[in-house]
């Protein structure tokens, strides 16, 4: 590949990324994961405040987190904003980056039922399976989320450790609640920026 070809791949990769900005903006995801901050930190937290502390069975630590995933199903079918009601390329990978977390983590609390392994270890496992989501919203969308995704690796060894581990759904709820906030934020700013331009375009 010479000069001219590199520059041109570069020039397309960096048209890619800025579509995909773009798409996020516009329809609507920071918004909708401003919002999936809360709910899932919620989720998160209910189960250290009311199935660990209770000493339940595995099983009802799955409990808060169907009921936050059909939740959020709901929020991004209300609030995303679509194109003719065609779901964008971006909907679809996000969508398939969280249902491959949904199903990796249920795998991940079967092999625990399964081996007969504590309740407990379910935490540290969630955070791996979360950080390696994050990490595929990296390659997707932006590097930033590497950060995030190095962040749920760090934090799932240190709650595997005893003195934090009965603390570590609350510190996993705190992580979520950051690493959707504040992206969310972002994108939300950068769509009222843009209202408030058009406002003043038309004005």
């Amino acid at each position: 590949m010479d000069k001219h070809q590199a520059e041109e791949a570069l020039s397309i990769i960096r048209d890619v990324i800025e579509n995909t900005r773009e798409d996020l903006v516009a329809h609507n995801w920071g918004v909708i994961w401003l919002v999936h901050a809360f709910t899932n930190a919620t989720a998160f937290a209910s189960i250290g405040w009311f199935v660990e502390r209770r000493q339940l069975s595995l099983l009802w630590y799955l409990v808060p987190m169907a009921v936050v995933a059909a939740l959020n199903l709901l929020i991004i079918a209300a609030l995303v904003e679509r194109d003719r009601g065609v779901r964008s390329y971006v909907e679809w990978q996000v969508n398939g980056i969280w249902v491959t977390f949904i199903v990796f983590s249920l795998a991940a609390a079967a092999v625990l039922q399964l081996s007969g392994a504590p309740p407990v270890l379910l935490g540290p496992l969630i955070t791996v399976t979360s950080g390696i989501a994050f990490a595929m919203m990296g390659v997707v969308f932006y590097s930033r989320f590497f950060v995030v995704a190095a962040a749920f690796l760090v934090l799932a060894v240190a709650i595997a450790a005893p003195p934090v581990s009965g603390l570590q759904w609350y510190l996993i709820a705190a992580a979520w609640w950051a690493a959707l906030f504040v992206p969310g934020m972002i994108l939300f700013s950068e769509k009222r920026r843009r209202q408030r331009r058009e406002e003043t375009r038309i004005l």
